[in-house]
């Protein structure tokens, strides 16, 4: 890679890197896995960096949910670490109320199976069309809407019943 390309892909990074760091955690079940799949997905488009490459960060993001599935098939090899949920009982201010907000959805996303959370991701967090998606997952357009629609409902329920509970205990 010559100095022009090494500068190019560093700005790449340092423009997209955030955005596809948070896609990765929505798909991927667990913060620090999340982290490394990012790494190996940046690693492998480096590899093509002096090509030219249409749209890097769909190559990225396509090359996530490749692992994410690759994973899930040798899940029964290396156990996943995924934190139990926990409440929290302390009057929160904004910073904090995020960040207990995003590690309640990180819970019910990693609740819910590969397809169905990658599906959630690219269509509702990311907001891609069910043919950008469908595109992505290597599926078709029926299986997206599937995928979301399964997928939002178990959100749907998990939250429901969260809030039912903490009604309760209150």
């Amino acid at each position: 890679m010559t100095p022009l390309h090494e500068r190019q892909f560093a700005d790449f990074v340092r423009e997209s890197g955030d955005s596809l760091l948070r896609f990765a955690r929505f798909v991927a079940p667990d913060a620090q896995e999340a982290e490394d799949l990012l790494q190996v997905a940046l690693m492998r488009l480096a590899k093509h960096w002096t090509r030219p490459i249409e749209a890097p960060v769909a190559y990225v993001r396509s090359t996530l949910v490749n692992l994410v599935v690759d994973g899930t098939r040798r899940s029964h090899l290396v156990p996943v670490p995924v934190e139990s949920e926990t409440e929290v009982h302390c009057v929160l201010g904004s910073h904090e109320e995020a960040v207990v907000a995003q590690a309640r959805l990180d819970y019910a996303l990693a609740q819910l199976p590969h397809r169905q959370r990658i599906t959630v991701a690219l269509r509702v967090l990311e907001g891609l069309s069910e043919t950008e998606t469908a595109a992505i997952m290597a599926c078709s357009q029926g299986t997206v809407k599937s995928n979301l629609s399964r997928g939002l409902d178990k959100l749907r329920a998990h939250f429901e019943s969260e809030s039912v509970s903490e009604g309760s205990t209150s």
